[in-house]
């Protein structure tokens, strides 16, 4: 990005095109927890030159230290405290120092593509009024797309694609990007800074649970839910677009693109969609909730209401996942019954009531073994048999369409002209079934559509099958999970953690002095040395050639020999040993504590069962409701289909519909600017 050499369009700007152009750019790494970190990444930061092995300490003076500060900049927390509280160190903490024009937040483990800093930064550069951007998000298939065997990576690559296709270009016309993913997502800092007069802005609001959990005020835990709690990092964006007096928005950046890996086993996919699907619907809870802060902002009229459309649109679309399991319930219900009708076979009746009351067992069997515990054991096979049946059940009603269409036309088909197309428009709609079959293939349609248009067909071909067949398990599985562990809220934030747990900080411990002397340039050297030849021979380090211990004598002193003064924390016995602190505060404070998580686990758990018997509540009145025989005549059309299904059925077509025709206008004006740039 900072090469003047590079005969690129990209690196022709004048920002980027001097020799001192690298300075415009710094590095900050945030570590959650130093004994959280795999060795292996302490041995590259070592051959970076931004690591050193035995300089830092986990306290000094008997005070416990909070993070270690290198020069690249790396932030090495000795506390596991959590994502939030990582955002805080670097918004709070180290932006003030730096003072950045763009911030570009990235996760560990996620490939950032070549060139997509520049568009992610040329994003901000050409707009001033754009305060937020991402990028793709790509899924690392292996060599010759060897991953895509696997049917959970298959549908998860189909499930990301379509999100950059239609529903990323579709936000990002609006302005609003109501998921922002967090391997790649930049912010412009004045954006996110509070007001000057009232103190409040988009950060304090954000870190505002992180401040209740590491505070020492007793206000209630309930206090959260008014920011979002459980939204974690996606109430950001919507705070930035809402901010008083700005006209910020967010921002799609087809060209910049970042390679993460995805779950392989039912397990671990459990818990990464668990942990998103709760926080994109508490975000959308939130933002939909707070759309009359749209009106507050500096925004044009059009604008407001440009972004009112949006909300209302991503109102509906929560509505309809919190009533998904009740839809896809009344879809089966009702294509199982017309089936068993339309064959006039008894055992299709057998059948189909034996299949529905196994598709009801199978519910509360998820739901229980979904109630705090992980999909492992006894459970994991469980839930694999669930994802079979729910397959089987997806297969079932495909081909319960395609048949009860196709006896129909059998019906037509000794006074039909084939020939006629209002003839076979006529049969389709006899059918009944018609309004079903015209969602499927709307769906597909746009699917396949918007794929070649953006020029990437093959997630079509490769994984479409498998996202078909895995997606009634989204609803009926992945669903249930999420919401019976929305209480799990630790990928957030962390309580904080019991000191006298650590055994070199304990509130217990003994401590003594001891010395930690500084290498010269050539130990420094030796331990740069070191780091590159573990990298390359993969093999265990060898014994640190710099020591803690006060009778090491290997390491030269300072020139001016001098040495670093340090209590080691290590328990230990001896005559001048002293105590942190006396029996009585060690227990009050640990009392505190376990308060503290007590109360914590009590209110999670409390809200998640709020939640959960509410959920239950209005999917089950749905389904007993619309079913039941006495409701299901007011329902029925003249041509057999019933009043509700349509309903939900033609939205879920107009809303396909819409993402394509929002997909489409964002990639005319992205192919506009892209010859745009041609020309300058």
């Amino acid at each position: 990005m900072c090469d003047p050499s590079s005969k690129s369009r990209l690196h022709k700007n004048p920002v980027w095109s001097s020799e001192d152009s690298w300075k415009k750019i710094v590095i900050c790494i945030v570590a959650d927890g130093r004994r959280n970190l795999n060795p292996m990444i302490f041995k590259v930061l070592a051959s970076m030159g931004c690591w050193q092995e035995g300089v830092a300490k986990n306290q000094v003076n008997g005070k416990a230290v909070e993070a270690h500060i290198f020069e690249i900049i790396f932030c090495l927390k000795e506390r596991h405290t959590k994502k939030l509280n990582s955002h805080r160190w670097f918004f709070n903490g180290l932006c003030p120092l730096i003072q950045p024009r763009i911030t570009l937040l990235t996760t560990a483990g996620a490939k950032i593509g070549k060139g997509s800093l520049y568009h992610l930064w040329d994003a901000f550069h050409r707009d001033p009024n754009t305060a937020g951007a991402c990028g793709e998000i790509r899924v690392a298939k292996g060599l010759l797309w060897w991953k895509v065997l696997n049917p959970l990576i298959a549908a998860q690559i189909f499930e990301y694609k379509v999100s950059s296709v239609l529903e990323k270009p579709f936000e990002s016309i609006f302005g609003y990007i109501s998921v922002m993913p967090g391997a790649l997502v930049a912010y412009r800092y004045q954006a996110l800074l509070p007001e000057p007069i009232s103190g409040k802005g988009p950060l304090t609001m954000y870190f505002e649970p992180d401040y209740l959990v590491f505070s020492e005020d007793n206000r209630e835990i309930g206090e959260v839910l008014e920011y979002s709690y459980f939204a974690e990092d996606q109430v950001l964006p919507f705070l930035v677009t809402t901010r008083r007096h700005s006209q910020n928005t967010m921002q799609y950046v087809r060209s910049a693109w970042a390679e993460t890996e995805l779950p392989a086993t039912i397990g671990s996919f459990l818990g990464m969609k668990r942990k998103w699907q709760n926080r994109r619907f508490f975000g959308l809870i939130y933002a939909v909730s707070h759309t009359l802060a749209i009106w507050r902002s500096g925004h044009s009229f059009l604008r407001k209401l440009w972004l009112t459309l949006e909300m209302i649109y991503l109102g509906c679309d929560t509505a309809f996942w919190f009533l998904a399991i009740g839809n896809y319930y009344l879809v089966f219900f009702y294509m199982a019954q017309s089936l068993a009708v339309a064959t006039r076979v008894h055992i299709s009746e057998t059948a189909f009531m034996l299949t529905r009351y196994t598709y009801i067992f199978l519910i509360v069997v998820v739901m229980m073994i979904s109630m705090g515990n992980r999909p492992r054991g006894h459970s994991l096979y469980l839930f694999i048999l669930s994802f079979i049946f729910f397959a089987c059940i997806q297969v079932f009603i495909l081909f319960a369409a395609g048949y009860l269409t196709y006896l129909h036309a059998i019906d037509f088909l000794p006074y039909a002209n084939w020939h006629s197309f209002s003839t076979v428009v006529a049969v389709f709609k006899a059918a009944g079934y018609h309004v079903l079959i015209l969602a499927l293939v709307c769906c597909w349609a746009v699917y396949l559509l918007s794929a070649l248009l953006y020029g990437e067909p093959w997630h079509m071909i490769a994984c479409f099958v498998q996202f078909l067949l895995l997606m009634p398990s989204y609803v009926s599985v992945l669903g249930v999970y999420a919401f019976c562990n929305m209480h799990e809220v630790n990928w957030g934030i962390k309580e904080p953690e019991d000191h006298d747990k650590d055994p070199l900080i304990g509130r217990d411990a003994i401590y003594h002095a001891s010395t930690v002397m500084m290498p010269d340039d050539q130990y420094v050297s030796m331990a740069y040395q070191e780091a590159i030849d573990n990298l390359e021979r993969k093999r265990k380090p060898r014994t640190s050639i710099i020591s803690t211990s006060s009778s090491s004598s290997l390491l030269p002193t300072h020139t001016d020999g001098s040495t670093n003064l340090l209590l080691d924390g290590s328990p230990g016995s001896g005559a001048n040993a002293q105590q942190s602190g006396s029996p009585a505060k060690k227990a009050k404070m640990t009392t505190r504590n376990v308060d503290i998580k007590t109360m914590q686990s009590d209110y999670y758990q409390s809200f998640r069962t709020r939640i959960l018997v509410l959920w239950i509540v209005v999917n089950g009145a749905l389904v007993i409701a619309i079913s039941s025989d006495e409701v299901a005549p007011y329902l029925t059309l003249k041509d057999g289909s019933n009043l509700y299904v349509t309903i939900v059925v033609w939205t879920i077509t107009i809303g396909a519909t819409g993402r394509f025709l929002g997909s489409l206008a964002y990639l005319i004006g992205w192919v506009w600017q892209f010859f745009q740039r041609l020309r300058q």
